[in-house]
């Protein structure tokens, strides 16, 4: 559109144009002064933007404006150090008494139980248990193993201890050595304590003090005591 009305304003200009004779051999072309001066018609084209303008003054300042939406929850903190402990608090009212319970084994039921699954070929009497570990040794040796197991060498008080006693001598085929001894004064056998004893059951015409060394006491497999050299060595016997 701007080039067709370029054109014909162009073409305008022409027509008004005026030509000059002055002779035959000279054509002069000239602008006829009252001609239009060509003007192209067409949109305007933007300038060059202009320099910013300078600061406007701060205006008044605005209402408070309503409170907005609360914000998503953030993430859980790490938990704080611990406080102080608070102050001892009061003491509190006595429970209900409770139901009475069953009678417990005593220690020394406890203990016989113990000896009696770890030495199967013991004997109980009464609260006693007699028990052999297969030893052999003197007198003084077989004392002081009892001892350190916590029991005595056996000494029999009744008949029911004594064949308890028989019976392992007739299980091991050995005679055992019984804590009874007459080394304090020949003659008055005496238990370890130093007690004089209550039972007895010496074999037909003992103890005979052979040799005049025999301060020690063995029972046989007839269950029958004979007094022995304590320098003998015999198949150990406890009682717990």
């Amino acid at each position: 559109m701007l080039l067709h009305s370029t054109l014909i304003t162009f073409a305008l200009g022409i027509s008004l144009l005026k030509t000059s004779t002055a002779s035959p051999s000279q054509n002069v072309q000239k602008w006829d002064p009252n001609a239009c001066a060509l003007v192209v018609c067409g949109p305007a084209q933007n300038g060059l933007p202009g320099r910013d303008g300078r600061d406007g003054k701060e205006g008044p300042k605005g209402e408070k404006g309503s409170q907005g939406l609360q914000g998503v929850p953030g993430l859980k903190g790490n938990p704080g150090n611990a406080g102080p402990s608070g102050p001892k608090g009061d003491k509190g009212s006595p429970g209900e008494k409770g139901v009475k319970g069953e009678r417990g084994k005593s220690n020394v039921e406890i203990s016989l139980c113990f000896l009696v699954i770890m030495f199967p070929n013991g004997r109980i009497v009464g609260e006693k248990i007699f028990m052999t570990s297969g030893y052999e040794g003197n007198f003084d040796s077989l004392k002081q193993r009892c001892s350190q197991a916590g029991g005595q060498l056996a000494s029999p008080r009744n008949a029911a201890e004594n064949a308890a006693i028989q019976q392992i001598v007739v299980l091991y085929n050995k005679s055992v050595f019984l804590g009874i001894n007459d080394i304090q004064t020949e003659g008055r056998f005496k238990y370890l304590n130093g007690e004089n004893i209550v039972y007895s059951n010496w074999q037909t015409g003992e103890p005979n003090n052979d040799k005049g060394i025999e301060d020690c006491v063995e029972v046989y497999s007839s269950g029958k005591w004979n007094d022995k050299s304590c320098g003998d060595k015999r198949l150990i016997v406890c009682e717990f």
